[in-house]
């Protein structure tokens, strides 16, 4: 779907008139359900780092949180902008996919597979490279987003496979923050548009849900190369992106049912000679969905049952042009599919005040793994196909041994059919030595198997399957809560890692895996927020981490060693119009093209809600166009970076 801009600036004058006109009315009760409270931090509810309900206080580890007000005051569009605003996250990308590195590791051409990532608790990693999206063909649109939350170090001891980093958990927004219909519409200067309709409902019996329909388009997207010869820039027109999406959720009492789907369609122009101008069109299509079924159910007062059933595909297919023979094209063809069925069952004990008992099996069966590489209508190169099963039992004990002490202890161990068997022990204390001041100490273990692909492809290649990756990891959170409304924390973590899987390109020209050298990865995580009575709000990270190799101590690439991230929200001459301005700055950092510059980028927001049916947000992203590359790709191209974009954001309620 094409969205003009002169459509979009009509339809937004449409919206605003519509705004104003409203007549001032009592709230319903519906209204004040969806009213935003001030609440302080640590009572926040959470549920990643202890896979149950409690307040980001408790926790056995630190939760980092951005809830949707402050998705909406920056005008944040993708799950990657989001993650962006997190201490120890850097966030890359090739123009088509989005490449996040966390803690100072993010090896070239790693899809994110060393994160957990969850859709409101269900595991949404594929089965073929483990891969985490999040551009803008993750399944969830932004506007549906209640929260994200992400707990960095190590998690297989609950979630086994991929929670190597982190895990991070989007927890989508419920019936009633959606009441009605909503139309959100997103534009740019550099013809980057979005369309999305929505519409939720709660009634008085305990029913809700909603269903979102979203359409976006990316035209005339600016090749990264630096060195992107003029022959393609001629081509720029053809370089598009299309993305549809189709999202759902329906709960009752502690039912809840939800859907995902995506299906998007990527073009872009390349030379198929190095020396000449002749040009084809590259075509990546992907169509992914994910089903998922939760309930919760009392046993008896101390005993509660949680049951988890999801059912998920993949499904991505490219298109390469090549020169067969003399002015005469042909196309590679690589087609991968996947197909799993997610399952957990886990049981909460809690058989007194000081105890708390957490136990659980989770298992994914593979129904289908392949991938297949050809010539179109000629002849196959490479293929394979599989499948496994795998399964996890965890258990964890939350045991209060004094008033201010509790000992979290906890293992997790896994199985696969393909030869798997991880052992993930995790223990922790935490000292509540005041109402607004905590220390947590913390030592676990996790790995990552190597995925479906890397163990592939060194098959069909005669090659070894590389070992499972492993991390241990020993972690100091500091928290404090002052009586001046700042919120302080620092993280002092250090991490030793075995058997990092990196990439090679063999003899064929298809990448290899192999287990690399030792590393070592230590660091220091601080924030601090700020909220002034007024309505400014402060929030700030600093980062010190580096991660290198043992044996030369050699740093590893694409991570920078310093992050700062500070992000200033100023109410201007009235409470409902804001200034919003962010800061990103990261120091140098090491590459196979050596050492990249340092650089601080700004964005500018201004955000309007005229009333609790109308906002909107103008402002413009990388401000000063700062123009910075990375190499995120194991072909070790330098890409540039997005450059300066002015952004418009509308969401509209109506029929409520």
């Amino acid at each position: 779907m094409v969205i003009r801009s002169i459509r979009l600036i009509k339809l937004l004058g449409c919206c605003l008139l519509s705004g104003a006109s409203t007549a001032q009315q009592l709230p319903s009760l519906e209204e004040l359900l969806q009213q935003k409270t001030s609440v302080d931090p640590a009572r926040i509810e959470v549920s990643t780092s202890a896979r149950y309900q409690q307040n980001a206080g408790q926790s056995p580890q630190l939760t980092y949180l951005v809830t949707d007000e402050e998705i909406r005051r920056f005008g944040l569009r993708t799950l990657g902008e989001i993650l962006s605003l997190l201490p120890g996250l850097y966030v890359s990308t090739d123009s088509s996919f989005g490449y996040l590195t966390a803690r100072g590791i993010g090896r070239p051409g790693d899809y994110n597979s060393r994160l957990l990532f969850l859709v409101d608790g269900s595991r949404v990693n594929d089965n073929i490279y483990d891969a985490g999206i999040i551009g803008g063909d993750f399944f969830i649109d932004t506007q549906l987003i209640d929260r994200v939350e992400y707990s960095p170090g190590s998690g297989s001891a609950l979630y086994g496979n991929n929670a190597f980093l982190g895990v991070v958990n989007i927890i989508t927004k419920r019936g009633n923050q959606l009441q009605g219909a909503q139309l959100a519409l997103a534009g740019d200067n550099q013809h980057q548009n979005a369309l999305s309709l929505s519409y939720g409902l709660r009634d008085d019996s305990g029913h809700e849900g909603w269903l979102a329909l979203s359409q976006s388009q990316r035209r005339h997207i600016a090749f990264p190369a630096i060195d992107a010869p003029q022959q393609l820039w001629l081509q720029q027109a053809q370089n598009d992106d299309n993305t549809g999406k189709i999202a759902g959720s329906y709960r009752y009492r502690r039912l809840h049912l939800q859907l995902a789907a995506v299906d998007r369609i990527r073009e872009e122009p390349v030379l198929l000679e190095s020396n000449s101008a002749i040009t084809g069109i590259t075509r990546d299509e992907n169509r992914n969905y994910f089903l998922a079924l939760q309930h919760g159910l009392s046993l008896s007062e101390k005993l509660e049952m949680f049951s988890h059933l999801s059912s998920n595909s993949f499904y991505f297919r490219s298109l390469t042009p090549f020169l067969s023979a003399p002015q005469q094209s042909n196309f590679y063809d690589f087609v991968v599919r996947g197909k799993w069925t997610n399952l957990d069952l886990r049981f909460s004990y809690q058989p007194n005040a000081s105890s708390h008992l957490l136990f659980g099996v989770d298992a994914q069966k593979d129904h289908h793994q392949s991938y297949q590489l050809s010539i179109q209508n000629v002849m196959p190169l490479l293929e394979a196909s599989s499948d496994n099963n795998r399964a996890g039992l965890y258990l964890q004990h939350d045991w209060q041994l004094l008033p201010a002490h509790r000992l979290i202890s906890g293992f997790r161990y896994d199985y696969t059919a393909q030869n798997v068997r991880e052992f993930s022990p995790k223990v922790g204390w935490v000292w509540q030595s005041s109402a607004g001041q905590s220390l947590k100490l913390s030592y676990g273990t996790a790995f990552r198997a190597p995925n479906e692909y890397e163990q592939e492809t060194n098959r069909f290649f005669q090659v070894s399957v590389p070992a499972s990756e492993l991390i241990r990891t020993l972690e100091a959170n500091w928290q404090r809560q002052l009586a001046s409304d700042w919120a302080l924390s620092a993280t002092l973590y250090h991490s030793e890692l075995e058997n990092m899987i990196t990439s090679t390109f063999g003899q064929s020209a298809v990448l290899q895996f192999y287990n690399d050298r030792a590393v070592t990865a230590t660091g220091l995580e601080t924030t601090a927020t700020k909220r002034w009575l007024q309505g400014t709000q402060l929030q700030m990270s600093a980062t010190v981490q580096r991660a290198r190799y043992n044996s030369d101590k050699l740093d590893l690439t694409n991570a920078p060693q310093r992050l700062l991230k500070l992000d200033l929200s100023q109410p201007l001459w009235r409470d409902d119009l804001q200034l919003n301005w962010r800061l990103f700055a990261a120091s140098a950092r090491q590459s196979v093209q050596g050492e990249l510059p340092g650089f601080a980028r700004h964005d500018m927001l201004l955000s309007w809600q005229g009333n609790k049916d109308v906002s909107l947000v103008f402002g413009v992203k990388n401000l000063f166009n700062q123009r910075y590359v990375d190499v995120p790709l194991a072909t070790g191209l330098l890409l540039r970076q997005p450059g300066r974009s002015a952004e418009l954001t509308l969401r509209w309620n109506f029929f409520q």
